[in-house]
């Protein structure tokens, strides 16, 4: 059975890293909705929150599109998003599609370091601007939507992976339990 590993989890926790670390270090495609809402940005404007969504929505249409062409080529594939539950239920309906098994590393954190780390990032990283406009940067919004997230139907075997410090990213047994999941 195809292998399809999906790393969700809430904002700010390191999904996009972990998912470069796994595709390289397990030599897989890796789709990631940060990637195709980036270069939406580039040729749709964006000055509000609604219209930011909207290329949101727009990222994880081309996300579920690249994964149904790998999918068609019977390929292992990671992919990486802020994925909530109405998004879970189209993955399930994919994954018994193409007869995928799934496995979940869902990646969540104290809520307090996240927010910092999230408005950090917002602040003081060279994050792409499409990035910026949001409604989280006031703390009980952020602690809302990320609640909300958790609280949400998951698929899949679920790893859940504590990211209050960054130890997870060369925390072996996490990477042997992938490749377990992978070669089974």
């Amino acid at each position: 059975m195809k292998k399809l590993i999906l790393v969700n989890g809430d904002l700010a926790t390191g999904k996009s890293h972990l998912a470069l670390i796994i595709k390289e270090r397990f030599n897989l495609p890796l789709f990631t909705k940060d990637e195709y809402k980036e270069a939406l940005a580039e040729t749709h404007p964006y000055r509000t929150y609604e219209e930011s969504h909207k290329l949101s929505i727009m990222a994880m249409d081309m996300l579920f599109e690249s994964f149904e062409k790998v999918a068609k080529d019977e390929k292992d594939v990671i992919l990486e998003a802020n994925f909530r539950e109405a998004h879970m239920e189209r993955l399930q309906e994919l994954a018994n599609k193409y007869h995928y098994e799934v496995l979940h590393l869902d990646l969540i954190g104290n809520i307090d370091i996240l927010y910092h780390r999230y408005m950090n990032r917002i602040q003081n990283e060279n994050r792409h601007p499409v990035h910026t406009v949001n409604k989280l940067d006031d703390y009980v919004a952020f602690e809302v939507y990320t609640t909300s997230r958790r609280n949400e139907k998951k698929i899949g075997k679920i790893i859940t992976i504590n990211t209050d410090d960054f130890s997870y990213q060369t925390d072996e047994k996490l990477f042997k339990e992938i490749e377990k999941f992978l070669n089974s």
